[in-house]
């Protein structure tokens, strides 16, 4: 098998918050959502667009895994938003393979520059000024300005 060298690319991150279960609950201990522990890395390829990005498509390590999963979440579960590169080869084939099968996850591939439509390529440092605008953009608009 021939290994494939991948460069690094520009995506948004994030961190999943807490769930915040009750203090009298059976699982008031319990800090972790379904899929992802608390506090989890998250890297945000995309999400459905006519919904207003309220559920996100992220990749991320699930409970007890060792290789990523890819999930649809809702936004206001991610926390910290970023933009980021990229270095980790096992991450690098799971956001392209999911961007292959998938067409919700388009990762903001597309911007508009003195209203003019701009494509951008996943290297480029332009892209990672505009994933870090889109990555302010979700952090003000979910948990307000900080």
């Amino acid at each position: 098998m021939s290994e494939q060298l991948w460069n690094p690319e520009w995506c948004i991150v994030g961190n999943l918050l807490p769930y915040p279960y009750g203090q009298g609950g059976p699982h008031a201990d319990f800090r972790s959502q379904k899929i992802f522990p608390a506090g989890a890395k998250l890297y945000v390829i995309g999400g459905f667009a006519g919904m207003g990005h309220g559920t996100i498509t992220v990749i991320g390590y699930a409970h007890r895994r060792r290789d990523p999963v890819t999930a649809h979440i809702k936004a206001k579960y991610v926390g910290n938003w970023r933009a980021r590169l990229v270095y980790r080869p096992v991450i690098l084939r799971a956001i392209n393979l999911t961007q292959e099968e998938e067409r919700t996850a388009h990762r903001w591939l597309t911007g508009y520059r003195d209203g003019l439509r701009v494509e951008h390529w996943p290297t480029e440092p332009e892209y990672g000024e505009h994933l870090a605008r889109v990555a302010a953009y979700f952090q003000r608009a979910l948990h307000g300005p900080q």
